[in-house]
C-alpha cells in the first residue's frame, strides 16, 4: 500500500490493461482508471510481475489482452 496513499486515506480500485505473449508472461501494462496517490504505480509494479494462463487459440497458447482491477483497501 503506497504510503502517501495510507496517509490520505485513500481507498477503491485502479484498472490496469495487461497483454501477454503464448506463455502468460506481461509483456506491457497500462493504467486504464486511475486512483492517484501512488497506487497507480504499484498497480503497475504488481500487474507486471504476475504471471497468467496463456490463452488459446485453437488449442494453441496465443497472445492476449485482459484487464483486471486491483483494490487498495485500509
Amino acid at each position: 500500500y503506497p504510503e502517501a496513499a495510507r496517509e490520505a486515506a485513500i481507498e477503491g480500485r485502479v484498472r490496469v490493461e495487461v497483454s501477454l505473449d503464448e506463455q502468460g508472461r506481461v509483456v506491457s501494462a497500462r493504467v486504464i482508471q486511475s486512483l492517484g496517490h501512488g497506487c497507480d504505480e504499484a498497480a503497475l509494479a504488481v500487474a507486471r510481475a504476475a504471471r497468467f494462463s496463456p490463452a488459446t487459440r485453437c488449442g494453441r497458447p496465443a497472445r492476449s489482452t485482459l484487464t483486471i482491477g486491483i483494490r487498495f483497501t485500509l
